[in-house]
């Protein structure tokens, strides 16, 4: 499996968001439990409100697929999405 690190960008809507972040949360905690989010959480609202994803995956099309399930994503509220592989050297995500 390949680690990927995946940021969002959300638009200006923010009520809307926060109505839906049950909804995410819930998606984001199935996928803890099944070992895909490694690691996940808002990022500072400046320059633009966001979010950083860990996550393990055969490859970046099964990191899309995830994706394509959050609910901020069927509701418009992620204004951009990055995804990049990452290897980590050191930490709890790093490979022995």
């Amino acid at each position: 499996m390949s680690v990927f690190a995946v940021t969002y960008l959300y638009g200006p809507d923010t009520q809307t968001r926060m109505d839906n972040r049950p909804a995410h949360r819930a998606w984001q905690s199935n996928l803890v439990e099944r070992g895909v989010i490694l690691s996940s959480g808002p990022l500072d609202d400046e320059p633009q409100p966001g979010g950083l994803l860990i996550l393990s995956a055969a490859d970046r099309a099964e990191v899309e697929s995830h994706l394509a399930e959050d609910p901020y994503a069927s509701i418009g509220v992620i204004e951009e999405v990055s995804i990049r592989g990452w290897t980590p050297v050191f930490g709890p995500f790093a490979e022995s």
